[in-house]
């Protein structure tokens, strides 16, 4: 997020003002949010970016102050949709299409059994409750081990996951050290069966070096980032160019990367970046936003009805890891259209 606003700033800002971004931290505990946000406002905030998923409990704030905001990495629509939802908005893809999408990969690679192991956390079970009954309309799930989300050893659960002979694996979980030994256990038990995973382990860098060499690979996690994207391949340019070439892009940078740019276009076409309800209306105004994530060609589209800007699949990509245990490529054999 620094860097897309230094960029704006570096190019000649918002109708030749700078950007100047200031920081919020509600420690993420949602009861801190609403006077975390207006502590921001009170400090010249004239547009909220929420880089977390924690922010629900900042709309009734929000919705008072009238300042516009974007929920930069939120996959469950409950910032965008009512009640209070006047002034916030999302970007990232959403939750209740991840289903269509792994049942798409899986019709089309003859996947009609599943094994899911998952840890115990409160976030997890939360999105187990959306994703799983959805998934079951497409495959028989086998089995759900659960597990504590500081387990050392999993072999176990892997064991028994394994004993139903699924056709293929999901890991389900918050990511971190337990993504990374679930994966390991997988593969050190049957590194034939094919995995999939949540959009977590292909955000985190910093866990892939924890695995084993070549536990990831083949691994197929949901994701944002399609290197055929000329956008994403575009911005995964400076940012390697800014970093280093040993930087590794996520979709949190993809989604902060569109959010500041989002944010700059209704500032400007407001022509009052002051005025935060002119800025509002002319985020509700904003049409074919070409995204930095998703399939090539996918694009953000917000109106006065419309707060998330997600529109169908294809801002969903599967991404599958490599022998290295980055994830290099788009799985070749599914991907949702944005036909």
């Amino acid at each position: 997020m620094a860097y897309a606003v230094s960029y704006i700033n570096s190019h000649g800002g918002v109708l030749g003002r700078p950007i100047k971004l200031i920081f919020g931290n509600d420690q993420s505990q949602p009861s801190n949010g609403p006077a975390v946000t207006e502590q921001l406002v009170n400090s010249g905030a004239k547009f909220l970016l929420y880089n977390e998923g924690t922010d629900y409990g900042s709309k009734a704030t929000i919705e008072k102050l009238g300042i516009p905001a974007i929920g930069v990495t939120d996959v469950v629509p409950t910032f965008a949709s009512p009640p209070d939802n006047t002034y916030t908005y999302e970007v990232a893809s959403q939750l209740s299409n991840w289903a269509a999408v792994y049942c798409g990969a899986w019709k089309a690679t003859g996947v009609k059994t599943i094994g899911i192991i998952r840890d115990d956390s409160t976030t997890t079970a939360g999105l187990d409750k959306i994703l799983f009954p959805q998934l079951q309309g497409c495959v028989n799930i086998t089995d759900i081990e659960t597990a504590s989300g500081s387990a050392s050893d999993l072999t176990a659960p892997v064991a028994r996951l394994l004993g139903h002979h699924p056709d293929a694996i999901l890991v389900a979980d918050l990511g971190g050290p337990f993504e990374i030994l679930a994966q390991d256990t997988i593969y050190q038990s049957d590194p034939n069966i094919t995995r999939y995973s949540l959009a977590t382990i292909v955000n985190e860098p910093s866990t892939w070096k924890l695995a084993t060499a070549g536990a990831l690979n083949g691994v197929i996690s949901m994701g944002s980032l399609n290197p055929t994207n000329p956008r994403t391949a575009q911005l995964q340019q400076m940012l390697t160019s800014a970093y280093g070439s040993s930087f590794s892009m996520t979709a949190f940078d993809a989604n902060a990367w569109d959010a500041v740019q989002i944010m700059k276009e209704a500032m400007v076409n407001s022509g009052n970046p002051d005025d935060p309800q002119k800025v509002n209306q002319a985020m509700q105004g904003i049409s074919s936003y070409t995204a930095s994530f998703g399939q090539p060609g996918y694009q953000l589209t917000y109106s006065a009805s419309k707060h998330s800007g997600a529109n169908g699949l294809c801002g969903l990509v599967l991404e599958q890891f490599g022998s290295n245990n980055h994830p290099d490529t788009a799985f070749s054999k599914y991907q949702p259209s944005c036909s």
